[in-house]
C-alpha cells in the first residue's frame, strides 16, 4: 500500500495544474511553427494588400502554403491521412484551419496568376484579393479558437486569444513590409513604419490585457501559467526574446525614426526581424504555459 507521500508524487497532477506538452514538445514544436507562419503570412498578405505589393502577396502566400501547410501536416504523423481531419469541420477548428489554408492556398495562387499574366483583368484580380484576404485573415485567425477549444488549461480559454494572435501576425506583416520596401518601389515606406508603430502599441496592450485577465481567473492554474511566463522557468524567453527583442528594440527605432532620425536599411531590417521572433516566441510562451486544471481542488 502507497503511503501519503508516496501517492503524493505519483498522483500529484491530480491535486496541481499539470503543464500540457503535446502542442509544444517533440511534434508539437511542428504544430507551434505551423500557427506562427500561418498568422505571420496571413498578416503579411493583408498588409500587401492595403499596399497592393506584389512581392508582399507573394510572400505571404509562400509562407502559409510551403511552411505552414507541411509543418501542420507533418505534425498529424500520417500526412496521408489528413483528409480524415476535413471531414468534421462542423466541430473542430483544426478541420475548418485546414479548409483555411487550403482555400487561401488556392485563391491566392489564382490571385497571383490573374495579376502576372492577366493584369487587364481587374475586376477577377479584385475579386480574388477580396476572398483570399477573407481566408487570409481566417488562417491569422482561427488558432486561437483552436486553443480557446481546448477543455481544461484556463490560460488558453479567454476570447483575448484569437485577437492577440492575429494582432500579433499583423504586426509582422507590417514589419515584413517595411524590409519588402528596402528593396521594392511602389511601397509607402512611411506609411509602412506608421502602421508597424500603430500595431506596436496594440500588441503590448493586448498582452497586458491578457496576461491581466488571465491571472485574475477564478482557477488558480490560470494564475500559475502566468507566473509561469513572466517569473518561471520560461520568464527567460518570454523577458528577453518577447519584451526586448519584440516590443523594445523595434519599438526603440520606431522612436528614432518618428523623431525625424533617418533610421538605415539594415537597422529596419533588424527591427523586422526582431519584431518575427518576438511574435514567434510569445506563441511559444502561450503554448508552453498552458496548464491543465487539476481534477481535484487541494
Amino acid at each position: 500500500m502507497q503511503t501519503a507521500r508516496q501517492w503524493m508524487v505519483t498522483h500529484e497532477w491530480m491535486v496541481k495544474g499539470n503543464r500540457q506538452t503535446e502542442w509544444i514538445e517533440k511534434r508539437g514544436i511542428l504544430l507551434w511553427l505551423a500557427f506562427y507562419t500561418g498568422g505571420l503570412g496571413g498578416g503579411l498578405y493583408l498588409v500587401s494588400l492595403f499596399f497592393n505589393s506584389a512581392w508582399g502577396l507573394f510572400l505571404g502566400w509562400f509562407i502559409v502554403t510551403v511552411l505552414k501547410g507541411p509543418f501542420h501536416l507533418l505534425y498529424l504523423g500520417k500526412p496521408a491521412r489528413f483528409w480524415r481531419l476535413l471531414t468534421h469541420p462542423q466541430t473542430s477548428w483544426l478541420s475548418r484551419g485546414l479548409f483555411f489554408v487550403f482555400g487561401f492556398a488556392g485563391l491566392g495562387l489564382l490571385q497571383l496568376l490573374f495579376s502576372y499574366f492577366l493584369p487587364e483583368q481587374i475586376g477577377v484580380i479584385l475579386a480574388l484579393k477580396i476572398l483570399a484576404g477573407i481566408f487570409a485573415l481566417c488562417v491569422a485567425t482561427y488558432t486561437g479558437f483552436v486553443l480557446n477549444n481546448v477543455k481544461g488549461v484556463p490560460f488558453w480559454e479567454l476570447p483575448l486569444l484569437p485577437l492577440l494572435f492575429v494582432a500579433c501576425g499583423i504586426l509582422g506583416g507590417f514589419g515584413m513590409t517595411v524590409a519588402i520596401a528596402q528593396f521594392s518601389s511602389g511601397i509607402n515606406l512611411e506609411a509602412a513604419e506608421m502602421g508597424s508603430r500603430i500595431m506596436l502599441i496594440i500588441n503590448v496592450l493586448l498582452i497586458a490585457s491578457y496576461l491581466v485577465l488571465a491571472a485574475a481567473k477564478k482557477e488558480n492554474t490560470g494564475k500559475q501559467s502566468v507566473l509561469f511566463q513572466l517569473t518561471g522557468g520560461i520568464s527567460p524567453i518570454f523577458w528577453v526574446c518577447v519584451v526586448i527583442l519584440g516590443i523594445i528594440i523595434p519599438a526603440a527605432i520606431a522612436i528614432f525614426s518618428l523623431s525625424g532620425g533617418e533610421a538605415v536599411s539594415l537597422v529596419l531590417i533588424i527591427g523586422t526581424v526582431c519584431e518575427i521572433i518576438g511574435g514567434m516566441m510569445l506563441r511559444y510562451c502561450v503554448l508552453k504555459s498552458g496548464m491543465y486544471n487539476p481534477i481535484f481542488d487541494k
